[in-house]
């Protein structure tokens, strides 16, 4: 029996429009009198996610910033990187073209003035955003550095920064121009067995839903485990089923046929 859903956001639960099916906020209740709790797991952070689900945001369990910031039952558990990390990264930064970073921490996210190029991307995940010239000189706790690459961060900022920070940091690739860093030991899937712990709740009785490389560990903690159709061919091996794409509300279908027929 299925007892706790998670699911990431861009890609899975949200279609291209970046927009929740309204499907959604109706069988919300549903999983809540049958005793089944729904997290959501995604890059994006806790303000944001909160505007996204609105009036329902009281009713869910977050894990944001990909596994660096979670809130479960009114609690939240922070993850913040050492000084001493994150400052030689940025500086390290600072030598790649067309790649913009933003700081997320306890009471802002923090990022320099940026081009129209950045406004979309920067805009559609973070609020609560302060412009800062130096952001070395930002005196905020911080649990993850976001970064935004148009060239592609598989190919220029990964590499770059796994050659100099692997052994210290958490380094996901999380979009098609987005990567986050992080604590080592910190993402998605240790997030969601820590909530399968609170609630007493295994990986048998947990469906998860996924279409990024960033949601691979995700995928792992969950028997029900769905890889979304839109999702790259290589992410086909990391699940057990195969979910109807973002844009025909795949999440939802699937919940609807498993857990709610």
């Amino acid at each position: 029996m299925i007892r706790l859903i998670a699911s990431d956001m861009d890609g899975s639960l949200l279609n291209d429009e970046k927009k929740i099916p309204q499907e959604f906020f109706k069988i919300l209740p549903r999983l809540k009198q049958k005793g089944i709790s729904f997290v959501v797991a995604s890059g994006r952070s806790y303000s944001t996610l909160k505007e996204n689900f609105g009036s329902a945001s009281n009713e869910i369990g977050y894990i944001c910033d990909n596994g660096a910031y979670v809130v479960h039952g009114g609690d939240a558990v922070i993850d913040t990187i050492p000084r001493e990390l994150f400052r030689p990264m940025i500086q390290a930064c600072g030598q790649l073209n067309g790649v913009q970073l933003v700081l997320c921490g306890l009471h802002a996210t923090y990022h320099k003035s940026y081009t129209p190029e950045f406004d979309f991307e920067i805009g559609s995940y973070y609020n609560n955003r302060i412009m800062m010239d130096d952001l070395a000189a930002v005196e905020d706790d911080i649990f993850k550095v976001s970064i935004c690459d148009m060239n592609d961060p598989a190919s220029y900022t990964y590499p770059f920064l796994k050659k100099r920070f692997g052994d210290s940091l958490s380094l996901q690739i999380s979009g098609k121009v987005w990567m986050d860093v992080m604590n080592l030991g910190i993402n998605k899937g240790v997030a969601l067995g820590k909530i399968q712990n609170e609630l007493g709740i295994s990986p048998e009785e947990t469906m998860a839903f996924g279409d990024f490389y960033n949601d691979i560990e995700l995928l792992g903690r969950a028997q029900y485990s769905f890889v979304m159709e839109n999702s790259n061919d290589d992410m086909r091996a990391y699940g057990n089923f195969v979910a109807a794409s973002n844009n025909e509300s795949g999440v939802i279908r699937a919940i609807k046929e498993y857990v709610l027929s």
